[in-house]
């Protein structure tokens, strides 16, 4: 019971906190828009940086606390894979993404902004790993009542000795990790009746597996 109102306090405390910090954001337009000088504008750079990973930090501590979802939705999982893969190749040309889907229109019954949320946290991971540059290989397929994701990168693989804590939150190898992504990761597959998993591979770099029950007819 104190752990849950702890949580509770601390999830109120976020909500304040991503309040002010939208109005610091607003601000932060005008007067970049009204300052004319070139100098500084590596500092609204910087700023804006900053802010953003303190938003990431605030919207992961939200979502881990918060459990109400409103009503399930048919989610088809090849085609939020394929819209994630539209988003990657804008954003990071230096990254391979292939997606096989082995079931057309694979579909499960489930939450849906979660489970873009669940994806999404999985391949800046891996990205991330692979230093913004490589290959992510992903296949989606039926195996029996459960719907599983593979997510198989080129990167470093995992760090020796932390398999036993890395699900753990605030627990991270990054010098600027919040420690929350892969519990975030793991609260959403079970939600879904599923499981997240990660293991090195044996030709180096990391699988990430996820496992959703539901599967819709």
């Amino acid at each position: 019971m104190e752990n849950q109102a702890l949580e509770e306090i601390a999830a109120a405390i976020a909500h304040e906190v991503k309040n002010p910090l939208t109005l610091v954001r607003f601000n932060l337009d005008i007067l970049e828009s009204s300052d004319q000088r070139m100098e500084t504008h590596k500092n609204y750079a910087m700023i804006r940086k900053e802010l953003k990973k303190i938003n990431d930090l605030i919207m992961d501590f939200i979502y881990l606390t918060e459990n109400n979802y409103g009503e399930k939705d048919k989610v088809q999982i090849d085609g939020l894979l394929h819209e994630l893969k539209e988003d990657m190749q804008t954003a990071m040309p230096d990254v391979t993404f292939e997606v096989t889907c082995l079931h057309k229109g694979l579909t499960v019954d489930g939450y849906e902004s979660s489970i873009k949320t669940l994806f999404g946290n999985i391949v800046k991971n891996a990205v991330e790993a692979m230093d913004f540059k490589g290959k992510l290989q992903v296949k989606a397929e039926k195996k029996g009542e459960i719907a599983e994701i593979i997510f198989k990168d080129n990167g470093p693989g995992l760090i020796e000795g932390v398999s036993d804590k890395m699900f753990k939150e605030h627990f991270t190898s990054k010098p600027m990790g919040s420690g929350l992504g892969l519990s975030i990761c793991k609260k959403i597959a079970k939600e879904h009746g599923g499981d997240f998993t990660l293991k090195n591979a044996k030709d180096g770099g990391c699988i990430a597996t996820v496992k959703l029950q539901g599967l819709s007819r």
